[in-house]
């Protein structure tokens, strides 16, 4: 499996983005992932590239998200492979259980242990992490 990361730095620079694994990260420390699957990361309902969706964090975030990457807070979306895709729980729990997180509630123990390869702008909390 496959995750191609890209820093965001404003709102606008991730909105577009779809079927990710995404990372709010503070500190250098993971503070909250989530899923965009069946959803654009931003913006309000339309369709690009054959998904009809809405925005996980719709326009009325935008403050929000804008306040959070202006003072100290960094968003990282990951492009995920039609493997990592196609087990988008998994990976991000996986990711979640492995790397931490401040604010996530569900977390759970994972079934296996996942050969994920990252690229792109990875997090530092993944590139600096000491994992098994």
């Amino acid at each position: 499996m496959k995750i191609t990361w890209k820093h965001c730095r404003s709102y606008d620079e991730a909105k577009d983005f779809s079927r990710i694994i995404y990372l709010h990260q503070w500190n250098d420390k993971p503070f909250y992932w989530g899923k965009a699957h069946n959803s654009f990361f931003g913006g309000h309902k339309r369709k690009k590239d054959n998904l009809h969706a809405s925005g996980r964090y719709n326009a009325g975030y935008r403050h929000w998200i804008e306040g959070c990457l202006r003072h100290g807070g960094q968003l990282f979306v990951g492009q995920l492979d039609d493997e990592a895709l196609a087990n988008v729980d998994e990976v991000e729990n996986y990711l979640i259980y492995t790397y931490g997180h401040e604010m996530n509630t569900k977390v759970e123990t994972p079934k296996q242990v996942l050969n994920i390869e990252h690229a792109g702008e990875v997090p530092s909390s993944i590139k600096n992490a000491k994992t098994p």
